[in-house]
């Protein structure tokens, strides 16, 4: 019975430092994300002339409650080959190769027009009602998970020209 009693005690301690030691635990997380959303391709979607893979936008609110500004540097999905910050400025849509500065206990919107993710060299055509994962990475070594739904979204002026295709 003791026996069986200490593998309980060590499994349980095991589980409990294993679970510390995660990156997503949302309780020391300074930065959160809310109302994210993933544009649908459409007619107007640019593709990549050389391999065919579409590219689109990503839009949320992303908040930092901490006392230092954080950058949102990049991210990854299985969704896409390519995650890149990006900002429009005069209509051209640009990459933010610094990346986009969250502000200490602020927020910062993502909207068509201004700053958005790119979700590049997408590993298939995205439709409205599907879901995206996306995983953002900080300068502050945060990476934080968010499932956008895929939704129909009008374009507004931005440039998505060839030349931002890799």
């Amino acid at each position: 019975m003791k026996k069986l009693l200490s593998i309980f005690a060590v499994l349980g301690l095991s589980i409990s430092a294993l679970t510390a030691c995660s990156t997503s635990d949302s309780a020391s997380s300074v930065i959160t994300i809310s109302d994210p959303v993933v544009r649908a391709n459409d007619e107007m979607s640019m593709q990549n002339e050389a391999t065919g893979k579409y590219m689109t936008g990503s839009f949320m609110t992303i908040a930092n409650s901490s006392d230092e500004e954080i950058y949102l540097t990049g991210g990854s999905s299985d969704a896409a080959a390519i995650i890149e910050i990006h900002e429009v400025i005069n209509g051209e849509m640009l990459p933010m190769s610094d990346g986009l500065a969250v502000p200490a206990n602020g927020d910062v919107k993502l909207r068509m027009g201004g700053y958005h993710v790119m979700l590049m060299e997408q590993a298939k055509e995205l439709k409205a009602g599907e879901e995206v994962t996306v995983t953002l990475n900080f300068s502050n070594g945060e990476s934080v998970d968010y499932t956008a739904p895929v939704k129909m979204i009008a374009m507004d002026d931005e440039v998505y020209g060839a030349e931002m295709m890799p």
